[in-house]
Protein backbone atom coordinates (compact mmCIF):
# COMPACT_ATOMS: atom_id res chain seq x y z
CA UNK A 1 0.00 0.00 0.00
CA UNK A 2 2.78 2.31 0.95
CA UNK A 3 4.96 1.99 -2.57
CA UNK A 4 1.73 2.73 -3.98
CA UNK A 5 1.06 5.69 -2.65
CA UNK A 6 4.67 6.50 -3.28
CA UNK A 7 4.33 6.02 -6.86
CA UNK A 8 1.17 7.95 -7.11
CA UNK A 9 2.86 10.71 -5.16
CA UNK A 10 6.02 10.82 -7.70
CA UNK A 11 3.70 10.57 -10.65
CA UNK A 12 1.73 13.58 -9.82
CA UNK A 13 4.63 15.38 -9.19
CA UNK A 14 6.42 14.58 -12.56
CA UNK A 15 3.14 15.08 -14.71
CA UNK A 16 4.08 18.91 -15.12
CA UNK A 17 7.59 17.89 -16.79
CA UNK A 18 4.93 16.50 -19.26
CA UNK A 19 2.61 18.72 -19.69
CA UNK A 20 3.15 20.86 -23.59
CA UNK A 21 4.59 24.63 -22.83
CA UNK A 22 1.55 25.71 -24.54
CA UNK A 23 -2.20 24.82 -24.71
CA UNK A 24 -4.25 26.50 -27.93
CA UNK A 25 -8.51 26.68 -27.97
CA UNK A 26 -10.18 28.04 -29.88
CA UNK A 27 -14.36 27.91 -29.78
CA UNK A 28 -17.34 29.74 -31.58
CA UNK A 29 -20.62 30.61 -29.60
CA UNK A 30 -23.22 28.54 -32.05
CA UNK A 31 -22.16 26.40 -34.94
CA UNK A 32 -25.57 26.23 -36.59
CA UNK A 33 -26.55 29.93 -37.97
CA UNK A 34 -28.77 32.01 -40.82
CA UNK A 35 -27.30 34.00 -43.11
CA UNK A 36 -25.73 37.46 -42.24
CA UNK A 37 -25.91 36.51 -38.36
CA UNK A 38 -22.38 36.89 -36.16
CA UNK A 39 -20.56 34.26 -34.36
CA UNK A 40 -17.63 35.08 -31.47
CA UNK A 41 -15.05 32.95 -32.39
CA UNK A 42 -12.32 32.65 -29.71
CA UNK A 43 -9.07 31.78 -29.53
CA UNK A 44 -7.25 31.27 -25.96
CA UNK A 45 -3.47 30.77 -25.60
CA UNK A 46 -2.09 29.40 -22.24
CA UNK A 47 1.71 29.15 -22.35
CA UNK A 48 4.56 28.68 -19.96
CA UNK A 49 6.58 31.38 -17.94
CA UNK A 50 9.33 31.99 -20.47
CA UNK A 51 7.52 30.70 -23.49
CA UNK A 52 8.14 33.24 -26.58
CA UNK A 53 4.98 33.57 -29.01
CA UNK A 54 5.74 34.62 -32.27
CA UNK A 55 3.32 37.50 -33.06
CA UNK A 56 -0.28 35.75 -35.01
CA UNK A 57 -3.42 37.02 -36.47
CA UNK A 58 -6.14 34.45 -35.95
CA UNK A 59 -8.43 36.92 -37.93
CA UNK A 60 -6.46 36.39 -41.40
CA UNK A 61 -7.48 33.05 -42.00
CA UNK A 62 -10.90 32.36 -41.34
CA UNK A 63 -12.45 30.78 -44.39
CA UNK A 64 -15.79 32.24 -45.91
CA UNK A 65 -15.69 34.51 -42.74
CA UNK A 66 -15.38 38.40 -42.80
CA UNK A 67 -13.87 39.77 -39.32
CA UNK A 68 -16.63 42.57 -38.19
CA UNK A 69 -15.27 43.12 -34.73
CA UNK A 70 -11.80 42.38 -33.30
CA UNK A 71 -10.46 42.38 -29.03
CA UNK A 72 -7.66 40.89 -27.60
CA UNK A 73 -7.21 40.90 -23.74
CA UNK A 74 -3.90 41.96 -22.09
CA UNK A 75 -2.09 38.74 -21.05
CA UNK A 76 -2.65 37.87 -17.51
CA UNK A 77 -0.83 35.45 -15.11
CA UNK A 78 -2.23 32.61 -13.62
CA UNK A 79 -2.14 31.31 -9.87
CA UNK A 80 0.05 28.22 -11.26
CA UNK A 81 2.34 30.85 -13.20
CA UNK A 82 1.19 30.41 -16.70
CA UNK A 83 0.35 33.36 -18.81
CA UNK A 84 -3.10 33.47 -20.58
CA UNK A 85 -3.86 35.48 -24.08
CA UNK A 86 -7.53 35.63 -25.27
CA UNK A 87 -8.87 36.91 -28.55
CA UNK A 88 -12.36 37.28 -29.44
CA UNK A 89 -13.18 37.77 -33.41
CA UNK A 90 -16.71 38.97 -34.47
CA UNK A 91 -17.31 36.83 -37.50
CA UNK A 92 -19.78 36.24 -40.13
CA UNK A 93 -20.39 35.56 -43.91
CA UNK A 94 -23.43 36.00 -46.44
CA UNK A 95 -23.11 32.78 -48.12
CA UNK A 96 -25.17 29.79 -47.25
CA UNK A 97 -23.68 26.45 -46.65
CA UNK A 98 -21.40 24.30 -44.50
CA UNK A 99 -17.60 26.03 -44.32
CA UNK A 100 -14.80 25.10 -42.26
CA UNK A 101 -12.45 27.09 -40.23
CA UNK A 102 -9.04 26.24 -40.55
CA UNK A 103 -6.76 25.56 -37.76
CA UNK A 104 -5.07 27.95 -36.11
CA UNK A 105 -1.41 27.37 -35.99
CA UNK A 106 1.19 29.36 -33.59
CA UNK A 107 4.56 29.12 -33.52
CA UNK A 108 6.94 29.38 -30.49
CA UNK A 109 10.01 29.07 -28.93
CA UNK A 110 10.40 27.11 -25.50
CA UNK A 111 12.69 26.52 -22.70
CA UNK A 112 15.33 25.24 -25.13
CA UNK A 113 14.91 28.19 -27.46
CA UNK A 114 13.39 25.68 -30.36
CA UNK A 115 11.07 27.10 -32.88
CA UNK A 116 8.22 24.74 -32.53
CA UNK A 117 4.25 25.16 -33.54
CA UNK A 118 1.02 23.96 -32.23
CA UNK A 119 -2.15 23.79 -33.98
CA UNK A 120 -5.67 24.04 -33.33
CA UNK A 121 -8.79 21.56 -34.36
CA UNK A 122 -10.90 22.94 -37.20
CA UNK A 123 -14.34 23.98 -36.41
CA UNK A 124 -17.06 23.28 -39.02
CA UNK A 125 -20.30 26.60 -39.10
CA UNK A 126 -23.32 25.61 -40.87
CA UNK A 127 -24.87 28.57 -42.00
CA UNK A 128 -28.43 28.57 -43.68
CA UNK A 129 -30.32 30.45 -45.80
CA UNK A 130 -33.09 33.01 -43.54
CA UNK A 131 -36.30 31.34 -43.41
CA UNK A 132 -39.95 33.12 -43.85
CA UNK A 133 -41.44 34.09 -41.38
CA UNK A 134 -44.61 32.02 -40.08
CA UNK A 135 -46.79 35.43 -40.57
CA UNK A 136 -45.52 35.57 -44.28
CA UNK A 137 -48.00 34.65 -46.72
CA UNK A 138 -48.56 34.45 -50.47
CA UNK A 139 -52.00 35.39 -51.73
CA UNK A 140 -52.79 32.82 -54.77
CA UNK A 141 -55.48 34.67 -56.74
CA UNK A 142 -57.45 32.90 -59.54
CA UNK A 143 -56.08 33.15 -62.76
CA UNK A 144 -58.08 35.57 -65.18
CA UNK A 145 -59.28 34.57 -68.17
CA UNK A 146 -57.31 35.24 -71.27
CA UNK A 147 -57.74 38.89 -72.50
CA UNK A 148 -58.72 39.74 -76.23
CA UNK A 149 -55.28 41.26 -77.71
CA UNK A 150 -55.47 43.19 -80.95
CA UNK A 151 -53.61 41.77 -84.17
CA UNK A 152 -51.82 45.65 -84.13
CA UNK A 153 -50.41 45.12 -80.75
CA UNK A 154 -47.93 42.12 -81.73
CA UNK A 155 -46.61 44.68 -84.91
CA UNK A 156 -45.92 47.48 -82.10
CA UNK A 157 -44.46 44.91 -79.44
CA UNK A 158 -42.19 43.41 -82.36
CA UNK A 159 -40.69 46.55 -82.60
CA UNK A 160 -40.62 47.81 -79.39
CA UNK A 161 -38.38 44.29 -78.93
CA UNK A 162 -36.12 45.10 -81.63
CA UNK A 163 -35.37 48.58 -80.12
CA UNK A 164 -34.71 47.54 -77.04
CA UNK A 165 -32.49 44.50 -77.84
CA UNK A 166 -30.83 47.25 -80.42
CA UNK A 167 -30.21 49.60 -77.47
CA UNK A 168 -28.98 46.96 -75.21
CA UNK A 169 -26.44 45.73 -77.43
CA UNK A 170 -25.05 48.97 -78.36
CA UNK A 171 -24.76 49.99 -74.65
CA UNK A 172 -22.89 46.73 -74.00
CA UNK A 173 -20.48 47.04 -77.11
CA UNK A 174 -19.53 50.60 -75.97
CA UNK A 175 -19.02 50.30 -72.42
CA UNK A 176 -16.80 47.24 -73.09
CA UNK A 177 -14.90 49.61 -76.05
CA UNK A 178 -14.78 52.37 -73.43
CA UNK A 179 -13.63 49.89 -70.36
CA UNK A 180 -10.48 48.81 -72.89
CA UNK A 181 -9.54 52.54 -73.63
CA UNK A 182 -9.75 53.25 -70.13
CA UNK A 183 -6.70 51.73 -68.80
CA UNK A 184 -4.55 53.82 -65.73
CA UNK A 185 -1.80 56.21 -67.55
CA UNK A 186 1.69 55.74 -67.10
CA UNK A 187 3.08 57.11 -64.62
CA UNK A 188 5.73 60.14 -65.87
CA UNK A 189 8.99 57.89 -63.44
CA UNK A 190 8.98 54.45 -63.33
CA UNK A 191 6.88 52.47 -61.01
CA UNK A 192 9.14 51.32 -58.49
CA UNK A 193 10.94 55.00 -58.26
CA UNK A 194 7.84 56.40 -57.12
CA UNK A 195 6.62 53.68 -54.82
CA UNK A 196 10.17 53.79 -53.15
CA UNK A 197 9.91 57.51 -52.50
CA UNK A 198 6.47 57.30 -50.99
CA UNK A 199 7.83 54.70 -48.47
CA UNK A 200 10.60 56.67 -47.34
CA UNK A 201 8.53 59.74 -46.96
CA UNK A 202 6.28 57.24 -44.99
CA UNK A 203 8.72 56.50 -42.82
CA UNK A 204 9.80 60.24 -42.51
CA UNK A 205 6.14 60.66 -41.30
CA UNK A 206 6.81 58.56 -38.16
CA UNK A 207 3.30 58.18 -38.07
CA UNK A 208 4.36 54.36 -35.54
CA UNK A 209 6.06 56.89 -33.46
CA UNK A 210 2.88 59.38 -32.94
CA UNK A 211 0.55 56.48 -32.25
CA UNK A 212 -1.19 56.37 -35.83
CA UNK A 213 -0.65 53.10 -36.88
CA UNK A 214 -3.91 52.13 -38.56
CA UNK A 215 -3.17 55.67 -40.48
CA UNK A 216 0.30 54.32 -40.97
CA UNK A 217 -1.14 51.10 -42.02
CA UNK A 218 -3.45 52.95 -44.45
CA UNK A 219 -0.84 54.62 -46.39
CA UNK A 220 1.24 51.72 -47.10
CA UNK A 221 -1.41 50.14 -48.51
CA UNK A 222 -2.45 52.79 -50.82
CA UNK A 223 1.19 52.86 -51.54
CA UNK A 224 1.61 49.47 -52.41
CA UNK A 225 -1.99 49.82 -54.47
CA UNK A 226 -0.49 52.91 -56.46
CA UNK A 227 2.40 50.90 -57.41
CA UNK A 228 0.29 47.94 -58.86
CA UNK A 229 -1.45 50.66 -61.22
CA UNK A 230 1.87 51.84 -62.51
CA UNK A 231 2.98 48.64 -63.09
CA UNK A 232 0.57 46.47 -64.15
CA UNK A 233 -1.98 49.71 -65.25
CA UNK A 234 -4.61 47.54 -63.64
CA UNK A 235 -7.68 49.57 -61.20
CA UNK A 236 -6.38 49.15 -57.33
CA UNK A 237 -7.66 52.10 -55.39
CA UNK A 238 -11.46 51.14 -55.54
CA UNK A 239 -11.07 47.69 -55.50
CA UNK A 240 -11.70 45.51 -52.02
CA UNK A 241 -8.90 43.33 -51.83
CA UNK A 242 -10.55 40.39 -53.07
CA UNK A 243 -11.55 41.81 -55.82
CA UNK A 244 -7.57 43.17 -56.65
CA UNK A 245 -6.76 39.66 -56.36
CA UNK A 246 -9.13 38.33 -58.93
CA UNK A 247 -8.30 41.19 -61.54
CA UNK A 248 -4.49 40.37 -61.10
CA UNK A 249 -5.17 36.69 -61.46
CA UNK A 250 -7.01 37.42 -65.02
CA UNK A 251 -4.35 39.76 -66.14
CA UNK A 252 -1.93 36.14 -66.24
CA UNK A 253 0.11 37.76 -63.58
CA UNK A 254 3.00 35.85 -62.08
CA UNK A 255 0.87 33.08 -59.04
CA UNK A 256 3.62 33.93 -56.69
CA UNK A 257 3.59 37.70 -56.93
CA UNK A 258 -0.61 37.71 -56.49
CA UNK A 259 -0.48 35.62 -53.54
CA UNK A 260 2.59 37.84 -52.05
CA UNK A 261 0.66 40.76 -52.73
CA UNK A 262 -2.70 39.44 -51.77
CA UNK A 263 -1.13 37.98 -48.78
CA UNK A 264 0.26 41.80 -47.67
CA UNK A 265 -3.06 43.59 -48.62
CA UNK A 266 -5.05 40.86 -46.33
CA UNK A 267 -2.51 41.81 -43.35
CA UNK A 268 -2.59 45.40 -43.67
CA UNK A 269 -6.80 45.26 -43.91
CA UNK A 270 -6.28 43.67 -40.37
CA UNK A 271 -5.38 46.94 -39.06
CA UNK A 272 -7.22 48.91 -41.24
CA UNK A 273 -10.61 46.99 -40.99
CA UNK A 274 -10.01 44.68 -37.75
CA UNK A 275 -8.94 46.81 -35.47
CA UNK A 276 -5.97 44.36 -35.07
CA UNK A 277 -2.89 46.45 -33.43
CA UNK A 278 0.55 45.10 -34.46
CA UNK A 279 3.61 45.26 -32.35
CA UNK A 280 6.95 47.06 -33.62
CA UNK A 281 8.84 44.13 -34.93
CA UNK A 282 5.87 43.29 -37.03
CA UNK A 283 4.91 46.64 -38.36
CA UNK A 284 8.89 46.35 -39.58
CA UNK A 285 8.50 43.06 -41.34
CA UNK A 286 5.70 45.04 -42.67
CA UNK A 287 7.56 48.02 -44.12
CA UNK A 288 10.14 45.30 -45.77
CA UNK A 289 7.81 42.96 -46.97
CA UNK A 290 6.68 46.11 -48.89
CA UNK A 291 10.43 46.94 -50.18
CA UNK A 292 10.95 42.87 -51.19
CA UNK A 293 7.42 43.00 -53.19
CA UNK A 294 8.48 45.89 -55.47
CA UNK A 295 12.29 44.54 -55.74
CA UNK A 296 10.75 41.49 -57.05
CA UNK A 297 7.62 42.55 -59.73
CA UNK A 298 10.56 45.65 -61.05
CA UNK A 299 11.63 44.46 -64.75
CA UNK A 300 14.93 42.95 -64.41
CA UNK A 301 17.13 45.10 -67.58
CA UNK A 302 19.46 42.78 -69.37
CA UNK A 303 22.47 44.13 -71.10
Amino acid sequence: MRKISISLILLLLCKPLFAEPVDLKVKVDKDKITIGDKVKYEVIVEYDNGVEIEPYAPGKNLGEFEVKDYKVDIPRKTKSGRFVSRAVYTIATFTTGEFTIPALKIKYKGADKQKKEIASDEIKINVESVKPSPNDTDDIRPLKGPAEIKSWFFAWLLAASVLLVSAVAAFIYFKKKKRKEEKPALPPRPAEEIAKDALKTLKEMQLVEKGLIKEYYIRLSDILRTYIENRYRIFAMDRTTWELFQEMRSKRMERRHVDRINNFLEDCDMVKFAKYTPGQKEIDETYKRAEEIIDATTPKITI
